[in-house]
């Protein structure tokens, strides 16, 4: 579905713009946060839709989540050296997806960015979004973004997001650098 791919771009990005704004975009400038096992919980919400209450209903009683209500997402990364390297040479070169990163603006502790995302459908995605280290074992962000076309209730999608990450040891166990441990979805 788009907005996962939107919502997996967006946060690439974010962590990519959390390790550039301490670094001031160069891969050779000491990391500003701890290495290691970090977690991420990442809380979204999009609206510009809407079920018939009995959909609703049915997908409450059933356990399901309703699409529109918050959701929350947390994961494992196990950050290194390299892996920080690696994010800030990757924020300099164009991204194989259907986003573009506009308007960087990396600060000593906060990094903010615009974005559009175009759809498979012809649907264009833009928001605006900011990131903040808060110290070198947390961060926190922040994000919307709207379509530029209504949705099926004559409205415009919408999104927005928050995400807060925190240090949790030197030791990442099982979670291998690169990859994510999804915890809870």
């Amino acid at each position: 579905m788009f907005l996962n791919r939107l919502q997996g771009c967006v946060l690439l990005f974010c962590a990519a713009g959390l390790a550039s704004a301490q670094s001031a975009l160069s891969p050779t400038a000491p990391p500003p946060v701890k290495m290691g096992l970090w977690e991420t919980s990442v809380t979204s919400q999009m609206s510009g839709f809407q079920l018939p209450p009995d959909v609703v209903e049915k997908l409450k009683q059933m356990g399901r989540e309703v699409p529109g209500a918050p959701h929350t997402t947390v994961t494992h990364g196990c950050l290194t050296p390299a892996e920080w390297q690696k994010d800030i040479e990757e924020m300099n070169k164009p991204h194989n997806s259907d986003c573009s990163v506009e308007k960087h603006e990396p600060g000593p502790k906060k990094f903010s960015f615009d974005i559009s995302c175009k759809t498979q459908q012809g649907m264009t995605m833009n928001g605006h979004w900011e990131m903040e280290v808060v110290d070198d074992e947390h961060g926190h962000g922040s994000g919307e973004m709207k379509s530029d076309q209504a949705g099926p209730n004559g409205q415009p999608f919408a999104m927005s997001m928050t995400m807060d990450t925190r240090y949790l040891g030197a030791d990442c166990g099982d979670v291998k650098p690169g990859d994510a441990k999804i915890i809870k979805q």
